[in-house]
Formats: structure tokens, C-alpha cells, sequence
């Protein structure tokens, strides 16, 4: 009798499971339908907002397919959810599964909607900035408009009808066992079919072709997976893996060593009769890739060029960050990161040196022009703590300059690079006898990428390409970005009427100037992973012996380590004799020099990136670097392994000293 009171109940459980099995295939095909059409959405917006729908439609067709295979994986969790909850409630699963698939489709439509203007994916990048930096960033690039809105909502009203006409057919068992094998197959072992970076011939079309979900997702993860290995300890650390060459003098504090800095500018410069002023122009998104001599997208910046014809020009140089977060602190304190870049600190910024702080305490004056908002990115905050003596920025430029046109949203990112200079040359006009060290930090060259008279520009531009002696393909190409361009050519305008005026003064002799790009502007399409950070760094002055350029990579962390040594050795300004400087140096040596190690950080949340001599990882996967810094997959084991170890070192050293005040002693700052 027992047997028989339960054997009803079994039949009945195991209905029920195949029910929910059924139902679930039923759905899923409806999801990965969607996914599909999401794709297709993605074909049209991108292609058409930038005009390679036909050059790259092998690529998205390609897509597709990795997109069919990523919503089968992503269905699998799903699944087992969706099964425990039908054993409870048909109608609990029910909810449950529309709940969370429609997250995950309108999270696809979004992460696309963010591909759109950004042409790079989102990853784990959004976390690292707050809401109202989310906010500025979203407004400069225009966000969205009704259109987009519009479009999302239909397909996912479509996702919602099918999926309530679909749970009301039957299908046969083959269907059902069909469907639920792709999701258990795709679920466990889709992973092995995901794109990888390494196998499309540049960046730009992997990122064209894997699933933004995806792609936001595996950040995550990775970003997650760095975050545990990342030791809080001192005794974790190799303080002769951080810096070969540098002596360390303390366990305690991984990265204070002897200063012993070559000094590599002095023979370069005649020497004056007092300091010179330092003028360091840091351009918003000025890379290599659109700058200099064979620029493989062709230089858009023809005074720049004719100036680095003047000057000390390293033609392999590279930025920390890919982003402008970054600048600051590695350029002029040589600092390392953090967990999302030192700025983010804020008021929790350990003890450091800087150069700003170290010449301010030799009788410089220093000064900061930007025509942004300087809390963005949390800039002020830093400069505050250099006791740095004039910040300009947005809200206090006063009357008589204009800001860059507005987008569609209403929205400017600032004053715009003529108006930025100008009031670096109005604010000069006081000054005493005190040396000085200014920093500008150009604007245009952003989202939403408008400025003045930009009908005007628009014609050099297409001057420009006829100038380079562009073919037809190419000038289509560049016309899909010919609003960046533009920007460009105004940013290098301005320029010429700065250094036209600063020609005038009376210090002009005595003055050094220093231009390199924050980072490479990742809105037209990047090559490599190295290509984000590639930007140049060009030393002007009128006390130059000579010209020469360089071919060695050096980076933005050994700016400060040269100019100090330079300043020391040549007028007898005091350095410190221990400091905590990452880089060693400027390379001036002849020649493809590759013997800097150093990480670099994508985004805030984004430090994947090593250079390790002549080889760079990112992600795990490890590169040979070739001239012009052009990157090719190595399956060296050993050296990959070797390179992991150093940039695992780093990420303790990294940890250990930001999170515990180790970067200097107090008796140092």
C-alpha cells in the first residue's frame, strides 16, 4: 500500500520535470531568437552611424554565430533555475525566467547601445566611476536619443509577444532534446568556442565581433579573479622583480629606492643662467596612431609634426592609462594605481613625491589650465596636495572666452584649446622672476568632438586626405570619423597660435616644452592592445642643441625621474635622496630599445596590461613586440609564465603600498 500512495507522486514529479524541460526549450529558442535580431540591430546602428556597413558585414555575419553560442552558455544557469522553481510553482518559473531574461536581453541592447558610441566594449571599467563622471561621460557623447530608446523597446516587446505565443505550442520531444542538449553543451564547453583577441588581425575586429554581454561579463570575472590574487603583504612581495635596476632600501616600503636616475637631457640643452620654466601641454587623446611621422592612419596634426622636426621626439611612447585618469600621477609623480587609479583615492591618497611639489619646495610657482571640470576624475584633489599655487579650470576662466560648441544633448565638455591656451598666456602676464611650471590639459579632442567653425575645418580635413595622398577607400573610411578628425586639426591650430605667441615673450628662450597625449583616442578604431596606449612625447625648446628622435620605448613614468635628474645635475635643484619613482628614465639609447617594464591600465578597474621588455601581456595572453609597436601572439611558455610572475609581483606591490600608506615615509613627503 505504501508503494502505491507514492508512485502517483513520482509520476507526478517527473511530469512536472519534463514539463518545465519543455517549456524552458520552448523559451529558449525565443531568447537566442532575440539575441539574433539584437545582433542585427547591432549590424544597422554601427554600420550606418559609421559607414562600414559593407567592409566589415563578415565580421557581424561572424558574430552571430558567437552570439547564438554565448546565449545558449548564458541559458544554462537559467536553466537550473528555472527547473527548481517549476517544482515549486509553473507560474514562479514562469515569472522567474521573464525576469531574468529580460534582463539579460535589455542588458545586450545596452552594452551594444554603449558600443555604438564608444567602439570599445564596456567592461569592468563602469565601476570604477562614479555616477555623476558616468553622467558627463554619457552626455558628451551625446547618449541616446528617442530613436535608440524606441527600438530597444520593440525588440524587447517582441521577446515578451514571442515567448507568449511559444509557451502555448507544442513541440515534439526531438525539439526539446535538441535545444536542451545546445544549452548543456554550449553551457559547459561554449567557452571553448568564445573569441579571443589574438586570433583577428587587429583589436577593432574582435571587439567588432564578440558579444558585448559577454564581453562586459568575462571583464567581471577576470577583473574579480585579479582582485583575489592581489596580496595585502608585504612578505608576497620581490622588490628586485618591481625594478632590476633600482637599489630598494626598504621591506617596508617596496618601491623607495636610491635615486639614481641617469641623466640623459643635459647634453641635449644649453645651459641658462637660471632654471627654465616648464610648460607641459598634455593633449586629450593625442595618439600615435593619427600623429607623427608614419602615422598609419596619417597625421592629422601637421604643426605638431613640423615642431617634433625641432625637437626631442620619441616616436615608441606610451601612456600608463588608456584613459585621462592616469596622467596626472604617472607623469609627475611616476605612481602606481591603486585598485581604479591613484586619483581615486581622493582624500585617501597615501604619502608621495612629485615633481610639481618637489620644484614648488626649489622656488617654482606651479599652475594647472584646464577647460574642464578639474574635480572630474578627482584631479583637484591631487594638485591640492602638491600645494600646487593656481588651478584654472571651468568655473573660474571669467569672461571673454567660449566654450566648445554643445551636442544634440545640450551638452559642452568645455573651453576649447585656443580659449585654454589664451588664458595660460593672459594669467603669464604677471608673473615675477620665479621659474615656472605650468600644465595645460586640452579638451576638444573628446566626445562630443565639436568645435568652432567646424564647417571650416571640416574642408581641411578633407584637404588633409588629399594631402596624404589618400586613396578613395581610405577617405571613406576616415569619413565615418571625420568629426575626431577635425578636432585634430583645431587642437593643432591652437597649438601653433600658443607657441606663435609664447614666441614673444621674453621668456620664451628660457622656457621647455612638453607635449604628449594622455592616451590614444579609442573612439576611431584601435589596432592592437598596445595602440591605446601609444601616443608621443615631443620635447621643444629654444634651448635645444640639437634635434634628434628616438626610437626606444619609454612611457609616461619616466618623465619625472629624467627632468628631475636634468634639473639636479644642470642648476643644482634638490631632489630627494630616496624616492619611489616606477620608471627609471627616458631611453635615449640608439636604435629598437625594448628594456622597460612597467604596467599599464586600460580603465579605472582595467589593469590587465604589462610591458615586460620585448614582450607585452594582456589578459594572460603574451605578445612579441615588433617595431612601431606592432604586437604578434607568442606561445613562449616560459617567458609567458615568467612575465605573469612579474606582473602578479607588481599587482601585490600595487596592492601593499596604496592600501597601507607605503609608497614614502612620513620624514620623505
Amino acid at each position: 500500500m505504501e508503494k502505491e500512495s507514492t508512485l502517483p507522486e513520482k509520476l507526478s514529479l517527473r511530469a512536472k520535470a519534463f514539463n518545465a524541460v519543455s517549456d524552458f526549450a520552448k523559451l529558449s529558442i525565443i531568447f537566442v531568437v532575440i539575441f539574433i535580431v539584437s545582433r542585427l540591430y547591432e549590424i544597422a546602428i554601427i554600420g550606418f552611424a559609421h559607414n562600414f556597413v559593407g567592409s566589415n558585414l563578415g565580421l557581424q555575419i561572424l558574430g552571430i554565430l558567437f552570439d547564438i553560442i554565448f546565449a545558449f552558455q548564458i541559458l544554462l544557469p537559467v536553466f537550473v533555475i528555472f527547473l527548481l522553481l517549476y517544482i515549486i510553482s509553473k507560474k514562479l518559473a514562469l515569472i522567474g525566467y521573464f525576469l531574468m531574461s529580460l534582463f539579460l536581453v535589455i542588458a545586450n541592447l545596452l552594452f551594444i547601445s554603449y558600443f555604438k558610441f564608444a567602439l570599445v566594449p564596456l567592461g569592468n571599467d563602469l565601476f570604477g566611476y562614479s555616477t555623476d563622471e558616468m553622467s558627463t561621460t554619457i552626455h558628451a557623447s551625446g547618449g541616446s536619443n528617442f530613436t535608440t530608446y524606441f527600438i530597444l523597446a520593440i525588440i524587447v516587446l517582441l521577446f515578451i509577444f514571442l515567448s507568449v505565443i511559444i509557451i502555448r505550442k507544442n513541440f515534439k520531444r526531438t525539439f526539446t532534446f535538441v535545444i536542451i542538449s545546445l544549452v548543456g553543451v554550449f553551457g559547459l564547453f561554449g567557452f571553448l568556442f568564445n573569441p579571443q583577441a589574438s586570433n583577428f588581425s587587429n583589436l577593432f575586429n574582435y571587439y567588432l565581433t564578440v558579444n558585448k554581454s559577454q564581453y562586459f561579463y568575462t571583464n567581471i570575472y577576470n577583473h574579480k579573479r585579479n582582485d583575489v590574487k592581489a596580496v595585502n603583504d608585504v612578505n608576497s612581495i620581490k622588490m628586485a622583480e618591481v625594478q632590476k635596476d633600482f637599489e630598494y632600501v626598504s621591506k617596508d616600503y617596496p618601491l623607495l629606492h636610491k635615486e639614481n636616475t641617469p641623466d640623459v637631457l643635459s647634453e641635449f640643452f644649453n645651459k641658462a643662467d637660471t632654471p627654465p620654466n616648464l610648460v607641459f601641454i598634455i593633449v586629450e587623446s593625442l595618439g600615435r596612431a593619427y600623429s607623427g611621422p608614419n602615422a598609419y592612419l596619417g597625421s592629422f596634426t601637421p604643426y605638431l609634426d613640423s615642431l617634433g622636426e625641432h625637437s626631442l621626439y620619441w616616436q615608441n611612447f606610451l601612456s600608463a592609462g588608456g584613459r585621462t585618469f592616469a596622467v596626472l600621477p604617472s607623469v609627475f609623480g611616476s605612481l602606481p594605481f591603486s585598485d581604479q587609479g591613484f586619483l581615486e583615492l581622493g582624500t585617501k591618497m597615501p604619502d608621495h613625491q612629485t615633481m610639481l611639489k618637489i620644484l614648488k619646495n626649489n622656488g617654482y610657482q606651479t599652475r594647472f589650465t584646464f577647460g574642464g571640470e578639474v574635480h572630474f576624475d578627482l584631479m583637484d584633489i591631487f594638485l591640492e596636495r602638491q600645494h600646487i599655487d593656481k588651478i584654472w579650470e571651468d568655473d573660474n576662466f571669467g569672461p571673454g572666452y567660449s566654450k566648445l560648441p554643445k551636442n544634440d544633448k545640450n551638452y559642452t565638455w568645455g573651453f576649447g584649446d585656443k580659449d585654454i591656451f589664451r588664458k595660460n598666456l593672459e594669467v603669464m602676464k604677471n608673473d615675477g622672476s620665479k621659474p615656472r611650471l605650468d600644465i595645460i590639459i586640452t579638451t576638444a579632442m573628446h566626445d562630443p568632438f565639436r568645435v568652432p567653425n567646424q564647417d571650416y575645418y571640416n574642408k581641411r580635413f578633407e584637404q588633409r586626405m588629399t594631402d596624404l595622398n589618400f586613396m578613395d577607400n581610405q577617405k571613406e573610411d576616415h569619413r565615418s570619423f571625420h568629426n575626431n578628425y577635425e578636432t585634430m586639426l583645431y587642437f593643432d591650430d591652437a597649438l601653433r597660435y600658443y607657441i606663435s605667441e609664447y614666441s614673444k615673450r621674453a621668456d620664451f628662450k628660457n622656457t621647455i616644452f612638453i607635449i604628449t597625449g594622455d592616451h590614444r583616442m579609442p573612439e576611431i578604431p584601435l589596432s592592437t592592445q598596445i595602440d591605446r596606449f601609444r601616443v608621443p612625447l615631443i620635447i621643444y625648446s629654444p634651448l635645444l642643441k640639437k634635434a634628434q628622435k628616438f626610437y626606444s620605448i619609454s612611457t609616461h613614468f619616466d618623465i619625472t625621474p629624467s627632468f628631475l635628474a636634468y634639473l639636479n645635475k644642470s642648476y643644482g635643484i634638490k631632489i630627494p635622496y630616496y624616492v619611489a619613482w616606477l620608471g627609471k628614465g627616458l631611453d635615449i639609447s640608439d636604435g629598437f630599445n625594448k628594456n622597460r617594464s612597467y604596467p599599464l591600465m586600460r580603465n579605472k578597474n582595467e589593469l590587465v596590461d604589462y610591458l615586460d621588455g620585448a614582450y607585452f601581456l594582456s589578459n594572460n595572453e603574451l605578445y612579441i613586440i615588433n617595431e612601431n609597436l606592432d604586437i604578434e601572439k607568442t606561445e613562449n611558455g616560459p617567458q609567458l609564465q615568467s612575465s605573469i610572475q612579474k606582473f602578479q609581483n607588481f599587482l601585490n606591490v600595487n596592492s601593499y603600498v596604496c592600501k597601507n600608506n607605503r609608497i614614502i615615509p612620513d620624514s620623505l613627503k
